[in-house]
């Protein structure tokens, strides 16, 4: 459970830690959905592990390990949405990238 600060200021860094958390983890959704998409669409293999370190790496997403449950959450809410057009091994290798890259 969230503890509330005493402090209102406190209170507003918290707030602003989670919504940077959140926009980092929608741009990391997004690359990473957008690259399979593209490579399933051409027809190109590629490796997941590989693309997912990549995209974490980008300055641009500026991911940071407090931001994975945030990205798994989103990533599991496309899982669900069968017109994604997800791939069961494409789900399983990203929890599981996600979950070794943090507790590692």
């Amino acid at each position: 459970m969230l503890e509330v600060p005493p402090d209102l200021l406190d209170n507003n860094c918290m707030m602003n830690n989670e919504v940077e958390s959140t926009n980092n983890a929608i741009d990391f959704v997004t690359s990473v959905s957008e690259m399979i998409a593209a490579y399933n669409e051409r027809g190109i293999s590629y490796d997941m592990d590989e693309l997912l370190d990549k995209q974490y790496a980008d300055e641009y997403c500026d991911m940071k390990k407090e931001d994975l449950p945030y990205a798994l959450d989103i990533f599991n809410e496309t899982f669900d949405d069968p017109d994604a057009g997800w791939l069961n091994w494409e789900c399983k290798s990203i929890r599981k990238w996600i979950g070794n890259k943090y507790y590692a």
